[in-house]
């Protein structure tokens, strides 16, 4: 079963969670880490996260490149073997928890670019509506 755990700065990753559980309620295989606020020990709890999925096809997606929370994510990739996305949007998040089990890399890899389309200055979507479609954005 594909198992993903979301891990940010703050209270993001619960935010995250609650929303992808509003549009698929029967939701069991998210489990999410608010990294630095009950507690300082944001590898502990990580590590203790993906104890419990052993074995599964793991995905943990993460807030920002770089950041405390990849870093850590990043060093533990090797010993627990996982797939790690940062950057992480609900668009991306959807899409993945909605796919069957068994998501491969390539299937990643596209709903990144996918997530990435949704990144939209409406402004200018809006702009190039006008008129009629023919500017580049």
């Amino acid at each position: 079963m594909n198992q993903f755990i979301i891990v940010t700065h703050a209270t993001l990753a619960g935010g995250f969670a609650d929303v992808v559980r509003f549009f698929k309620s029967d939701l069991e295989n998210v489990q999410f880490i608010n990294a630095y606020v009950e507690s300082q020990e944001f590898e502990k709890e990580f590590r203790t996260a993906l104890e419990k999925v052993k074995g599964e096809n793991v995905i943990v997606l993460s807030d920002i490149m770089g950041g405390s929370v990849n870093q850590v994510a990043t060093r533990l990739m090797q010993e627990f073997s996982y797939q790690l996305i940062t950057g992480i949007n609900l668009p991306l998040l959807i899409e993945l928890t909605f796919m069957p089990d068994g998501i491969t890399a390539e299937q990643i890899r596209n709903s990144v670019v996918n997530a990435r389309e949704q990144i939209v200055y409406v402004n200018d979507f809006v702009r190039q509506e006008e008129v009629g479609g023919e500017e580049e954005l």
